[in-house]
């Protein structure tokens, strides 16, 4: 599964980058990482943390642009999948879509401990100001998607964007209400590639269980996360932390 973004001519990106705070290299129990702050913060500042996972045949730098409307102080970190893909990289294995479904469900959830177990850590790594936000886009949204579901504990709310939500991976109970992390999915009514009903069927189940969850459509949009969306999904992160203070 492959996520179709817009085009950003490298100039852009180098600009927002020259704007904003320096994006930094570092690796934490074998997984590369890019962290920086927004808002004029500090490196040092004890700052919010949202972690960004990325789309399939992708690094942590394609990630980049979809900050450049976070104007408030915060920690981004954007980890990079293990398994090379197209260029790029992916948060599963390369023979992902040739198995049989129990296989790619264990391959889903041995990756999702990992990212749990790294969100952990990153989280004692850098000051942090409560529990980190994690948000994704395709195969990075199925993440986030689980994480909030089964480590509820660990994340302060979840933002998955055009992702799945497969009828295997449904709880089997709410362990974590009244205080479960909201989630706020996103997706575009003219996604082809992971089509949005299934999705919101999952999320109106997920409701039904008490768990915070809400989807919001995006008329004309398609496996993609654009501009509309990258606003609305900084304006919700800003109030989630303005509201933890």
């Amino acid at each position: 599964m492959r996520v179709l973004l817009r085009f950003v001519p490298l100039l852009l990106v180098c600009a927002f980058e020259a704007a904003a705070a320096e994006p930094r290299e570092a690796s934490l129990a074998g997984m590369r990482y890019l962290v920086m702050e927004t808002g004029a913060a500090a490196s040092g500042a004890d700052l919010p943390m949202i972690v960004g996972f990325h789309y399939s045949s992708a690094k942590p730098e394609a990630m980049l642009e979809y900050f450049d409307g976070v104007d408030f102080p915060a920690r981004i970190v954007l980890p990079q999948g293990e398994y090379p893909r197209r260029g790029g990289y992916s948060w599963l294995p390369t023979d992902y879509a040739e198995l049989d479904p129990a296989k790619q469900d264990a391959a889903v959830f041995a990756e999702e401990k990992k990212l749990a177990a790294f969100v952990d850590e990153v989280r004692k790594r850098y000051p942090t100001r409560g529990k980190p936000a994690v948000m994704g886009i395709s195969y990075g949204g199925d993440m986030s998607f689980l994480l909030a579901i089964r480590h509820p504990g660990s994340i302060s709310a979840s933002y998955p964007i055009a992702a799945r939500f497969l009828p295997t991976w449904m709880p089997s109970a709410n362990t974590c209400k009244p205080a479960c992390p909201p989630i706020r999915a996103m997706h575009g009514e003219a996604d082809t590639t992971v089509p949005m009903a299934p999705t919101r069927a999952a999320v109106e189940r997920l409701k039904k269980m008490g768990f915070d969850a809400t989807l919001t459509p995006y008329p004309g949009v398609a496996h993609d996360f654009d501009v509309v969306m990258e606003r609305e999904f900084s304006e919700q992160a800003e109030r989630l932390f303005d509201t933890a203070r």
